[in-house]
């Protein structure tokens, strides 16, 4: 058996169906995984909902509690002592995983022997989940320096043994965060952490109605947990100094993404604000004083406060830090908050520094081809500035090439009032060899010496362009393509600049005007003003102005009028190829049809025959295609 599936189950009626059948669809023969259910004495019909999947589905297991335990810990536990797979999985009743989820990691960590893989998650209706430790696949991520403790769920796949053998379950005499002491004991004595990013893995779902995590729970309850947690990483095998590192990087994650998040503006009642502060102080005392110097800046004044026992002093910071714009400054390059509750405090000028919490906010309002170059106009302020500071800020556009890394820099035509445009002209992108490839683009914004620099692109107003539109151009080397686009993953504004080859068109002709067009299925080519059609005889090129260039949703269409070309063309003997290019004879069209004939004019023309005398004879002007070429005849 290869893997065991555990889910809890309480009066889940409305969502255990939805959360199974992503289990038994998986792709992995049911032979190789096994579903334990634990009902926890449900009063609703979920145990007969089980109870159905059972009879239908060999590899589903019941287990009936005779008692409810009130909390997941519990069932996940008796789960644990019966389970057969090679590794366990635990999964909530409300939620589910990706139909290729269970082949794909068991596999992985399977080929990499790891004890704890964590799958990619997928937040659903609007649910939160931990995503910076998702950014890519890691066969061995280390438990310190990476973002791994910021995902303290269980809904990872664990080796069986690692929990069996190290006798780790779920703790049973605490209702809150128990998933999360669970974890870290897990974490602690695991020898290789995997991390999954190329799928997504596991859905977790939020439901109408209040979930688990967002329930009331007692302080001492909560606050017991998080002693459980440092006691654990205190008793690890770690070495000191990681020990302390790591109890840093949990008080940072404790802080900005646990209960005790702003703990004294959710709770109103001083009274309540009170006694929870008794026992965090009293959690917070079980954290070696060394760790301080390692926490983040704005979590370092928290434990200021705490370690004081200064609730007033939180209580007022918190309020503070939620208006910080007010408090904000420049000074020697950088960001400082002054805080007035820290006016008692020996405070060094470092500790306010928040260049850390500041991002630029920015609005892309238009993206548009412009002759040779891509207009870019849109918003950009500094969070964490005032307005009347962000009317210093300045401005640099900053194209940076994926894989060199090179960088050039390009200036605002116009910025006023956070309002910006850019012109980014495709040639200067465009220049040299060692140009091709994808440029991201940043803007970088200063004030008074203090510069930050954001990748933009992600907010802005709909494209009305198609991801395949692209601006075709030639420098003195190469022709080339540059086509904007936004990224996979973060949805940032980036251009792909490629050599060009040639371009395939089909041909449609208006005979009164004398019209010809070119029209390139599934393409939007952007082109310079004042572009031109070259046509090489093989003894001359004949330049015909572009007369119109329509862009639309699936084609873009070339028009020129040919009645000059006719006249020049008009001693061509018989067939001739011809060659047809866009701007340089470099920049090739070649015919998508084979075998099209297009008449372009009839006339009559007085030729000898061989008997000596002169007749008038119809002449027709042809254009031909055959195998991607053209050729006129007469």
């Amino acid at each position: 058996m290869k893997i065991s599936i555990v889910i809890p189950v309480y009066n889940s009626e409305d969502l255990i169906s939805e959360c199974l059948d992503s289990l038994v669809n998986q792709t992995m023969p049911k032979e190789d995984y096994e579903i334990i259910c634990v009902d926890d004495k449900s009063t609703d019909s979920s145990l007969d909902i089980l109870n159905q999947y059972k009879k239908k589905y060999e590899n589903v297991v019941v287990i009936e509690r005779t008692v409810n335990s009130g909390g997941p810990g519990a069932p996940r536990n008796d789960a644990i002592k019966i389970a057969k797979g090679e590794y366990i999985l635990f999964v909530d009743s409300d939620d589910y995983l990706g139909n290729e989820a269970l082949l794909r990691w068991y596999n992985f960590s399977k080929e990499n022997q790891s004890d704890i893989t964590l799958g990619k998650l997928k937040g659903v209706n609007g649910r939160g989940v931990p995503k910076s430790m998702f950014n890519e696949t890691n066969s061995d991520v280390d438990l310190v320096d990476s973002r791994i403790v910021f995902s303290l769920g269980p809904t990872k796949l664990y080796k069986t043994s690692l929990l069996k053998e190290n006798q780790i379950t779920f703790p049973t005499h605490i209702k809150a965060a128990e998933d999360q002491v669970f974890t870290m004991k897990a974490y602690l004595k695991a020898k290789k952490i995997s991390v999954l990013a190329d799928y997504d893995y596991y859905y977790a779902v939020k439901r109408d109605g209040d979930h688990m995590s967002s329930a009331y729970v007692s302080p001492d309850n909560f606050y017991e947990a998080m002693e459980d947690i440092i006691r654990a990483i205190r008793a690890s095998d770690l070495e000191e100094d990681r020990k302390i590192k790591l109890m840093a990087v949990f008080l940072n994650r404790h802080f900005d993404f646990s209960r005790t998040r702003n703990v004294t503006i959710k709770i109103k009642k001083e009274e309540v604000r009170a006694e929870w502060f008794q026992y965090l102080s009293s959690f917070i005392r079980t954290v070696p004083e060394e760790v301080d110097q390692f926490v983040l800046p704005h979590i370092k004044l928290r434990l200021l406060f705490i370690r004081n026992n200064d609730l007033q002093g939180l209580t007022q910071y918190e309020r503070e830090e939620q208006d910080i714009k007010k408090f904000c400054t420049v000074h020697n390059g950088n960001l400082i908050a002054r805080y007035p509750s820290l006016e008692g405090y020996p405070i060094s000028e470092e500790l306010l520094k928040v260049n850390y919490k500041n991002k630029l906010e920015h609005h892309l309002q238009n993206i548009e081809f412009r002759d040779r170059c891509l207009r870019i106009e849109g918003t950009i302020k500094h969070k964490l500035a005032d307005d009347e500071t962000n009317c210093n800020q300045s401005l640099t556009g900053v194209f940076v090439h994926r894989n060199t890394k090179a960088e050039k820099y390009i200036s605002p035509v116009s910025f006023e009032n956070s309002t910006f445009t850019f012109e980014c002209k495709f040639g200067e992108l465009a220049s040299a060899e060692e140009d091709l490839g994808v440029w991201d683009f940043f803007i970088e914004s200063s004030i008074d010496g203090y510069k930050l620099r954001g990748r933009i692109g992600n907010k802005r107003a709909p494209y009305k362009y198609s991801t395949k539109t692209m601006y075709l151009g030639h420098n003195a080397l190469f022709i080339f393509s540059a086509r904007p686009y936004f990224t996979m993953n973060y949805d940032n504004l980036s251009i792909d600049i490629k050599k060009h080859a040639y371009t395939a068109a089909e041909l449609s002709y208006q005979t009164e005007s004398k019209d010809l067009s070119f029209v390139f299925k599934d393409k939007q080519i952007c082109l310079p003003n004042h572009s031109k059609i070259i046509v090489n005889t093989g003894q001359s090129e004949i330049s015909l102005p572009v007369k119109r260039i329509d862009l639309e949703p699936n084609c873009t269409k070339l028009t020129v009028n040919v009645q000059s070309l006719l006249e020049q063309l008009a001693h061509v003997k018989k067939e001739r190829l011809i060659q047809f290019a866009i701007n340089t004879s470099q920049n090739k069209i070649s015919a998508k049809v084979d075998n099209q004939a297009i008449i372009l004019d009839t006339k009559s023309v007085e030729r000898k025959s061989m008997l000596f005398f002169n007749k008038m004879v119809e002449v027709q002007y042809k254009l031909l295609t055959s195998k991607s070429k053209f050729y006129f005849q007469y």
